[in-house]
């Protein structure tokens, strides 16, 4: 099983997080603007779309 992790040391918090659109199951989300996105690890299945995406590289899949 893939999962994406956020790399909270990395992200740069963007206002709109450009990752999140490109997630097709909305498993990446932010609840604050200014915060970093987070992931509900039921929706995400790995594909890394998101991670192609991500401007600060802050996201990568790995194997669980």
């Amino acid at each position: 099983m893939k999962q994406t992790i956020v790399d909270y040391n990395r992200c740069k918090h963007c206002t709109k997080c450009i990752a999140r659109k490109a997630c097709k199951t909305k498993a990446l989300f932010q609840i604050d603007p200014e915060e970093a996105p987070a992931v509900d690890t039921k929706l995400c299945y790995g594909c890394g779309k998101c991670v192609l995406e991500c401007p600060s590289d802050a996201l990568t899949v790995k194997d669980l």
